[in-house]
């Protein structure tokens, strides 16, 4: 198993597996201080030619101190138009403040970077491109595989935002970059597609009240393609002890990790694992999967939207499958399009478009399993 470079990771999302933009070459232009030009009510985006790479920008919000997510503006949900033709392999988030000077990392709650026009592997949900939180750190995806974006795809951004210090913020700017392969290169890359995985059912809050004690919740479906998976990142929350990807099918555990946490159990990080040098993890769209998440909850009362577990990655689908394409009329679309867009101080998060609140039913201290919300998908 190869590692990514650094060990910090997204949830969802990251969903999280692409990840981390190539350095500016000194003396070239970059896109700095000022606020990406974008029409009202459209999502900031250009191609920034010093780096290669495409820019995306949300509008600037304020950050008082000591302000939850609940507490601040939200910046709105946006979509914009891709300016050129190519791949992104890679992406890093940055926050900026009204001068363009960077502010701390701990302000991001999380970031949700979805394709409207495709589908997820495992549902009808719109495609989660990555997704990245605090603990979010730079992961490379070798520049031989990319993912393919045409000029004139939309792509929408989606964020949470908090100011968990004491010092407060204004006109903060979330932003990121993508490090981008255009489309004239001789040699081109290998089309890699995203997915994104998540213990409750699709298109609707992932969060959930963590009950006290032992607790695993987790939910199952069938992939839309069969092929093989290049790397995978997850995301949980405090108190967390494991992950878990199985192949119930075939009755083995496909993938297994565990977060990097202090002594009061907050998650300080999560692995990163490309399998690309094994060739990939071999997933078949016949078979039946689940993604479990496992909780040690020390404190005696529930916490509220305490839980939460979701997996991100990156696969090839096998030669002769083209990736299905998405019904807007599903109800499974619709409700996560609406739920995405409103954006009411909830987390859609990392997904996190989807990476909210996951419910953990009735599960009571000692429980060992709660599966609610298991459902099965097939291509149409």
């Amino acid at each position: 198993m190869v590692r990514f470079r650094g060990t910090r990771s997204s949830v969802l999302p990251v969903l999280l597996i692409l990840a981390t933009a190539f350095a500016c070459k000194p003396g070239e232009p970059q896109i700095g201080g000022e606020p990406l030009a974008a029409e009202d009510g459209a999502l900031g985006v250009a191609y920034d030619s010093g780096s290669s790479e495409l820019v995306l920008e949300l509008e600037p919000v304020d950050l008082p101190a000591h302000s939850d997510h609940h507490g601040v503006q939200q910046p709105a949900p946006l979509e914009g138009g891709i300016p050129v033709d190519g791949w992104v392999h890679g992406y890093r988030v940055e926050l900026v403040d009204r001068n363009g000077q960077p502010v701390p990392k701990g302000l991001l709650h999380h970031v949700n970077i979805i394709v409207p026009g495709r589908r997820e592997l495992f549902s009808q949900i719109m495609q989660r491109l990555g997704a990245a939180g605090n603990e979010t750190g730079d992961v490379d995806v070798p520049g031989v595989v990319g993912y393919p974006l045409s000029r004139g795809d939309a792509v929408l951004l989606s964020a949470m935002v908090h100011n968990p210090t004491g010092t407060s913020y204004e006109g903060v700017r979330v932003r990121v970059r993508m490090p981008h392969i255009k489309r004239e290169r001789l040699v081109r890359p290998v089309r890699v597609f995203p997915f994104y995985l998540d213990v409750m059912p699709p298109a609707g809050i992932h969060e959930y009240d963590l009950p006290p004690g032992h607790s695993e919740k987790s939910w199952e479906g069938r992939p839309a393609v069969s092929g093989r998976i290049l790397g995978m990142g997850g995301h949980v929350h405090k108190y967390a002890t494991s992950l878990r990807l199985e192949d119930l099918t075939a009755d083995k555990v496909v993938y297994e990790t565990k977060p990097i946490t202090d002594a009061n159990g907050a998650v300080t990080s999560m692995p990163q694992d490309v399998f690309i040098w094994r060739l990939g993890i071999p997933i078949v769209a016949e078979h039946t999967y689940r993604l479990a998440v496992t909780y040690e909850n020390p404190e005696p009362d529930t916490i509220p939207g305490g839980g939460m577990g979701a997996l991100g990655g990156i696969m090839i689908a096998t030669r002769g499958q083209e990736w299905p394409t998405i019904d807007p009329r599903s109800p499974e679309y619709l409700k996560d399009r609406a739920v995405t867009l409103r954006m009411e101080g909830g987390h859609e998060g990392m997904d996190m478009g989807g990476m909210k609140g996951m419910d953990m039913g009735g599960a009571k201290s000692g429980d060992s399993h709660s599966h609610e919300g298991s459902a099965e998908h097939r291509p149409d």
